[in-house]
């Protein structure tokens, strides 16, 4: 099929509606259109012959021109030009090949008005290109902004300064300031115009993302402000996708909660965005009750009472009581997380206790002494007293706490009778009487580096405390202080569960200044402390120090399997303890303890299972407990 070529009347073939064709407005540039393509090199040859819709006339081409009617052409954009169409001398064209030239000139981004003008002459047709260059950039500027330094902007347009403005290079700076947006977590920002004039100035449009307001949705109970002091950000700031994460995970922290989602929806002002904190309440509240009878008491009950939401002000009320013949038991305590919307986040814990426990500084060892005329029996520490704390959050990751503690402590039998001295006649109190009254000032630091407090896998976690008792109330005066720290190490030891294998280590230390009562002496020994010994055998003195070491990894869902080892001593201190209970019974003052545990991941935290072997040939101990031990 042969090609046919038309000489005549060229400008009823190609019409002057080829002429202009606007790809951008002369002063406005939508924010996120698509890159354009980028032109081809100046040197790359055109076809011999243009594509073509059926039956479209063709024309032979004698002379291609690039001109410009308005601003300054220059040969470097001349060239542009001409490296962007495909029309040639001496080949053939068609209307289309002219509009997709000109389409393709649109697309250097250099030019904001193009035509293209075919003219009859002697040799064949000429094709006029008159291009209008965009003004040279002299600036860019933003409105609407506050988090978006202007830095950013001069350093992401400095290079197109001066030069002729590209709206493709623009289109990409505008692209690059999006990203720095994104990659900080303000997720709702946008440019949403960018306007040039025939001066070269820029300006770029920018919403940000503020918030207009901050709601709560779904609570019936809670009130609101318990939601929103946990959220940092405040109406009027910009909305950040890792800050309401974090404020998100402290809402649900509360643990008043079943769930707590997030929505957004557009405010009064379309430029702005109403954060609303969606939460599903769970109930806060239990009661429990039980009753027995035993040798000890005779006829007893149990009552506990809890409520963590009191008045729906997130604050925690409980009243644990056991009652019987011959013994009161209880504990009534009181927690506000954030005491009176303090700006320091403050929080407040008082309690009024009477409880009763073993007192394992008497406990174990060799040779067993126990209270005058039992056989053996290991006293009872019976401690009735009151105390409250304050706690507060401080800089990098510190939390403080400090408050006092009134106390008056006996020593009993399982009868509840009180005693001064063991069966040995070594004291069990510091005022030689069957009580001692003591008044602490206890004060804590703790700072938690952990990624993750229930299951840490890397990080650090420090711990300082003080108890310092003032000797106001008996001649008790002395100073405890005590050091904990702990390291997490992923490793990958194990062929499987690769990237969840952990080494824990952790080492305490503590001593007492001063005066004290045997029973506020260190104890060693027990799950809590060196395991593979139990609770008080290794060793009671006025210091001590433990190291442990745990090798962690899963084993299937929900179960993980745990080697450990555990050396304490007793820092050779146990004749510095009133009474030297520890020497009179025998304890060693040191080992080692090793051995396997399993932890069961469960809604109340990991169930611990340890089962522990000692260095000094002693019975193996099987230790449990709730949680990590640290």
């Amino acid at each position: 099929m042969s090609t046919v070529l038309f000489r005549c009347s060229v400008a009823s073939l190609l019409v002057l509606a080829i002429g202009s064709v606007p790809a951008f407005a002369q002063t406005r540039l939508e924010p996120t259109p698509p890159v354009p393509a980028q032109p081809p090199a100046p040197t790359q040859e055109a076809p011999a012959t243009a594509p073509t819709k059926p039956n479209e006339p063709q024309v032979l081409v004698a002379e291609v021109r690039v001109v410009a009617t308005k601003g300054d052409l220059g040969a470097p954009l001349e060239q542009k030009v001409y490296g962007a169409i495909r029309t040639r001398p001496g080949q053939t064209t068609t209307r289309s090949q002219l509009q997709q030239d000109i389409n393709a000139v649109f697309a250097t981004g250099y030019f904001s008005d193009v035509k293209a003008t075919p003219e009859d002459t002697a040799l064949g047709v000429r094709v006029t290109f008159d291009v209008a260059p965009n003004p040279i950039l002299e600036g860019v500027a933003a409105e609407g902004i506050k988090v978006l330094p202007e830095r950013v902007i001069n350093d992401t347009f400095k290079d197109q300064v001066g030069q002729t403005l590209n709206f493709g290079e623009l289109q990409r700076g505008v692209k690059t300031i999006e990203e720095w947006y994104s990659e900080r977590g303000f997720v709702l920002a946008k440019v949403t115009d960018v306007q040039s004039s025939p001066s070269g100035q820029v300006k770029l449009t920018i919403t940000e993302g503020v918030i207009e307001d901050i709601q709560v949705k779904g609570n019936t109970r809670t009130r609101d402000f318990i939601v929103t002091r946990e959220v940092a950000l405040k109406p009027g700031d910009v909305f950040n996708r890792n800050s309401i994460q974090r404020d998100l995970q402290r809402v649900f922290a509360l643990n008043i909660f079943k769930d707590v989602s997030l929505d957004l929806v557009p405010g009064q002002d379309a430029q702005k965005v109403v954060v609303a904190v969606k939460v599903e309440e769970k109930s806060t509240g239990s009661i429990a009750g039980g009753a027995g009878v035993n040798s000890a008491y005779g006829l007893f009950g149990t009552v506990s009472l809890q409520e963590q939401n009191f008045g729906g002000n997130n604050q925690k009320v409980g009243l644990d009581v056991q009652g019987g013949t011959q013994i009161l038991l209880f504990n009534l305590g009181f927690t506000d997380p954030w005491l009176a919307g303090d700006p320091n986040r403050t929080s407040l814990s008082v309690n009024l206790f009477n409880r009763q426990s073993i007192s394992y500084a008497f406990n174990g060892g060799t040779t067993p002494i126990g209270v005058p005329n039992s056989g053996g029996e290991t006293p009872r520490e019976n401690r009735l007293g009151a105390g409250f704390l304050l706690s507060r959050p401080l800089d990098d990751g510190w939390r403080a706490s400090a408050g006092p503690r009134l106390e008056r402590i006996q020593l009993r039998n399982f009868r509840g009778s009180a005693f001064s001295t063991d069966a040995r006649g070594n004291p069990y109190t510091l005022s030689g009487t069957e009580s001692d009254s003591l008044l602490f000032l206890q004060a804590a630091a703790v700072r938690d580096k952990r990624d993750n407090p229930a299951t840490p896998r890397s990080g650090s976690l420090l711990r300082l405390s003080a108890d310092q008792s003032v000797g106001i109330l008996g001649e008790s005066f002395f100073t405890r202080p005590t050091v904990s720290y702990s390291q997490y190490i992923p490793v990958e030891i194990l062929p499987f569960n690769q990237g969840k294998q952990v080494l824990a280590f952790n080492s305490s230390i503590g001593t007492i200044f001063g005066t004290a009562p045997p029973y506020e002496a260190f104890v060693l020994g027990g799950g809590e402390s060196v395991r593979g010994f139990f609770v008080g055998n290794l060793g009671t003195g006025t210091s001590y120090m433990i190291n442990s070491a745990e090798f962690r990894t899963p084993v299937f869902d929900p179960v993980g399997a745990v080697l450990f080892a555990d050396y304490g001593t007793d820092l050779g201190t146990a004749a510095s303890v009133l009474g030297a209970p520890g020497l009179a019974r025998g304890k060693p003052g040191n080992g080692l303890g090793y051995g396997i545990g399993l932890r069961v991941q469960s809604p109340l935290g990991a169930l611990r299972i340890d089962y522990g072997l000692n260095s000094l040939g002693l019975p193996a101990q099987v230790h449990f407990g709730l949680g990590e031990k640290f």
